[in-house]
C-alpha cells in the first residue's frame, strides 16, 4: 500500500475520528478559521495549492513508538516508553498522487532546531516495526523559515528520489556529523533550561512533559541513526566494523542530557 492511500484512510475529528486533527484537501484547511497556521507555512501552502489544487493535508497525525525497533532498544532512554497512547505528533503532512506514484512531505513549523526534529520524526515514522516502514522512499521531511524552499521541495517530490532529495536538504542544514551533534546538544540543553517556564505557562503539564520527552528522544534518535547510516564513518573511523560503529553511535546518543520523567513531574507539581 502506498503512502497516500494509507494517509487518506486516517479519520479526523470532523468524521468523529481520533487519528488526526484534520485530513482533507489543502484548500479546505486554508479556508478554515482558527487553525493557527504560521505565516511562512500559510505562504508556502497557498503557493502549493495554486500549482497543485489536488494536494491533501493531514494535521497532527498521531503516531506510536515502536518498542521493537532496533534503534529504540539500543538508545538508552527508557522514559520514552512511559508515555501512554500515541504520543508522537506529525504536525503537517502534504500528500498527493501523480502519474500513479504517491509522495508525502512532512513539514514542521520553523524553529531553530526544527529540521533535526523533522528528521527524528521521519525516522520514527519509517523505522523497523513502524506503520510506514514500507513507504520510507515516498516521504521527505523538512523544516524551513523559507516558504520558497518548502514549495521547491514539494515540487521536486516526483522529480528526484526521496533519499537524494533528503540528502540535499541535509547538506544545507549541517556540514558534518560533528556540526549536527553540536546542534542536537544545544537543542537538548534548551529543552532543559526552558522546562520550568514552559510548565508554568501551561495548564496541561502532561502535554508539556510528553512533548519534552519525545523531543529528547528525537534528538537521541537522530544522533544514533545518522551515525549508523554514515558509510564513510564506518569505513574510515571503524574499519568496516559495524559493532564498533554501533557502540560509538550509542555513546553519541548518550551525550544528549535530559531531566528524568519523575523529576519533570516534581518540577510541574513544585515538589522538590
Amino acid at each position: 500500500m502506498a503512502i497516500c492511500t494509507m494517509l487518506d484512510a486516517k479519520l479526523d475529528q470532523r468524521k468523529n475520528g481520533d487519528d488526526c486533527a484534520f485530513n482533507g484537501y489543502l484548500e479546505d484547511y486554508l479556508d478554515m478559521e482558527g487553525t493557527g497556521l504560521d505565516p511562512v507555512l500559510r505562504e508556502a501552502f497557498s503557493a502549493i495549492l495554486e500549482k497543485e489544487p489536488e494536494t491533501r493535508l493531514i494535521v497532527d497525525l498521531k503516531g506510536s513508538l515502536s518498542t521493537t525497533a532496533i534503534s529504540n532498544q539500543i538508545i538508552r532512554y527508557k522514559d520514552v516508553f512511559k508515555l501512554a497512547g500515541k504520543p508522537i505528533r506529525y504536525p503537517y503532512i502534504l500528500y498527493r498522487t501523480k502519474d500513479e506514484e504517491e509522495r508525502a512531505l512532512l513539514v514542521l513549523p520553523y524553529s531553530e532546531y526544527g529540521y533535526i526534529y523533522a528528521k527524528g520524526l521521519y525516522y520514527c515514522m519509517t523505522e523497523m516495526g513502524s506503520e510506514y516502514i514500507e513507504q520510507k522512499n515516498e516521504i521527505v521531511s523538512l523544516c524551513s523559515a523559507n516558504a520558497d524552499q518548502i514549495v521547491d521541495t514539494y515540487n521536486q517530490l516526483f522529480e528526484i528520489k526521496a533519499g537524494a532529495l533528503q540528502r540535499g536538504i541535509d547538506r544545507a542544514a549541517y556540514q558534518s556529523y560533528e556540526v549536527l551533534k553540536q546542534q542536537c546538544i544545544a537543542a537538548a540543553n534548551e529543552l532543559s533550561s526552558s522546562l520550568s517556564e514552559r510548565l508554568a505557562a501551561s495548564s496541561d503539564k502532561q502535554k508539556v512533559i510528553y512533548e519534552t520527552v519525545i523531543d529528547w528522544f528525537l534528538l537521541k534518535k537522530v544522533l544514533y541513526v545518522q551515525y549508523m547510516m554514515n558509510k564513510s564513518i564506518l569505513r574510515m573511523a571503524h574499519d568496516g566494523n559495524v559493532k564498533r560503529q554501533r557502540n560509538q553511535a550509542k555513546l553519541h546518543a548518550d551525550d544528549i542530557k535530559f531531566i528524568s520523567y519523575s523529576d519533570m513531574w516534581r518540577i510541574a507539581t513544585n515538589k522538590q
